[in-house]
């Protein structure tokens, strides 16, 4: 039995990243094998503060990853669609929605107190919290010697196992 739930919509298919890697690696073969859901909360706050010359009001989103506990600023909201995923794609969560709003917090303050120089502390407004799932592929190489990855099902971007 599955869970439904909000997703963004997965850009590379197998036969892509297959063939990525092919171009990359001639000599070896890379199975892209299943595509796992990794749980993030999306928050949106509008800011508002005072800087010397120009005053801060605008909304700035950010993701927190709910298995780490890391933050990154979102430059969109991002776009999703309701899927039915199963249970063994579904990353477990280890962060709750409570815990993932505090660090959001936190972290928007500490990214504005890094980018820009404000007179006031800023005044924080939440104006959107929303769970949703990444698409990433689990990439293998039947060559044993070599590195398996997990490709970024929405960016393509890749990264080691």
């Amino acid at each position: 039995m599955g869970a439904n739930v909000l997703t963004q919509s997965v850009e590379f298919n197998k036969e892509q990243i297959e063939s990525s890697f092919k171009w990359l690696h001639p000599h070896a073969n890379f199975i892209a094998e299943r595509i796992v859901y990794y749980p993030y909360y999306y928050f949106c706050y509008n800011v508002k503060a005072k800087r010397l010359f120009l005053p801060l009001n605008e909304k700035v989103g950010c993701a927190i990853d709910s298995i780490s506990g890391k933050g990154s600023l979102i430059d969109y909201k991002p776009k999703w669609k309701a899927i039915e995923i199963s249970k063994e794609q579904q990353m477990p969560e280890m962060y709750s929605l409570e815990d993932c709003t505090s660090i959001s917090e936190s972290f928007i303050y500490r990214s504005l107190s890094l980018k820009m120089r404000m007179i006031s502390f800023p005044e924080l407004k939440r104006e959107q919290q929303q769970r949703f799932y990444r698409p990433y592929w689990v990439v293998w190489n039947e060559r044993a010697e070599s590195s398996d990855f997990i490709v970024d099902g929405v960016s393509g971007q890749f990264h080691p196992l």
